[in-house]
């Protein structure tokens, strides 16, 4: 997709449901870009609306060398409620982007994610804005989250081929998969052997998750 599907993409999805109550982990590093604007939008109109509770803007790490990023507590994650006003949900999101890039490619999206339902336990749908060009480096730790994870994907080329651990991350906690123009809700009833098509991708689940196949 062209960086205006990006900007789009977390509009779309969020104008297609009547999600309320949420909490968003929201990946911002650098390589996000594309998605900033469509973010910062989202953001202007919920502070009207008061769909999302509480925001976590996560940088894997805030400046921490590669190598020295340890899973589950890597760091760089910013939360504020926001009930706290826009301005500083804004100032809490300017600090995220500006404290840390990213680095290396793998993001920590799950110790993101978990600090999101830690920190708001009455937010009922947890949203996950994430880098389809970044593979989460602490999926380990999937197993911790008890909360369905409804997964954004931004960044999807022009192949639209979804990165098939965040398919992982929604089908793991009982979630949901959106796209810019597609929602993939039925991913819990499928069973390992099971064919899925995703996009331009086709994807057969194994005990251990996704592996696209075509």
């Amino acid at each position: 997709t062209t960086s205006n599907a990006d900007e789009e993409t977390v509009g779309g999805v969020l104008s297609r449901h009547n999600w309320t109550d949420i909490g968003a982990a929201i990946d911002v590093t650098g390589s996000m870009s594309s998605c900033y604007t469509q973010i910062d939008e989202w953001m202007a109109l919920s502070s009207t609306n008061k769909l999302v509770k509480y925001f976590v803007f996560f940088n894997d790490g805030d400046s921490t060398p590669d190598a020295d990023k340890v899973i589950g507590s890597t760091g760089g994650i910013y939360g504020i409620y926001s009930s706290e006003g826009i301005e500083k949900v804004l100032t809490t999101l300017k600090a995220a982007k500006t404290n840390g890039s990213g680095g290396d490619g793998p993001e920590n999206d799950i110790e993101a994610i978990l600090y999101t339902i830690a920190r708001c336990p009455t937010c009922e749908n947890i949203i996950h804005i994430a880098d389809n060009g970044a593979t989460p480096r602490d999926l380990i730790l999937l197993r911790e989250v008890k909360k369905p994870i409804k997964v954004i994907v931004c960044k999807l080329t022009t192949s639209n081929i979804v990165n098939p651990k965040l398919l992982d991350i929604a089908y793991k906690t009982g979630g949901s998969l959106h796209t810019l123009d597609s929602d993939i809700e039925t991913l819990a009833n499928l069973k390992v052997g099971d064919i899925i098509r995703v996009g331009s991708g086709t994807y057969r689940l194994e005990a251990n998750g996704f592996v696209r196949i075509a």
